[in-house]
């Protein structure tokens, strides 16, 4: 559970075909959750929802003009 793993997950995504076609026949986030632990990688539930969260700053940031 932690946010560098599940950045790692994300960026292994990013790179690996296979990895990329194995997450595309996932139907739910327990399922995500699995591949990424099966494949190395500590992530959990939470790390989606504060990804979620953290990306709804950033963009409320980026088109803020405070």
């Amino acid at each position: 559970m932690s946010r560098e793993g599940f950045s790692d997950f994300v960026r292994a995504l990013e790179r690996s075909p296979g990895l990329r076609r194995d997450f595309q026949n996932l139907a739910t986030l327990d399922a995500v959750i699995e591949l990424a632990r099966r494949t190395g990688f500590s992530v959990s539930a939470r790390d989606f929802q504060a990804d979620a969260h953290c990306s709804k700053i950033a963009n409320w940031f980026n088109k803020s003009r405070i």
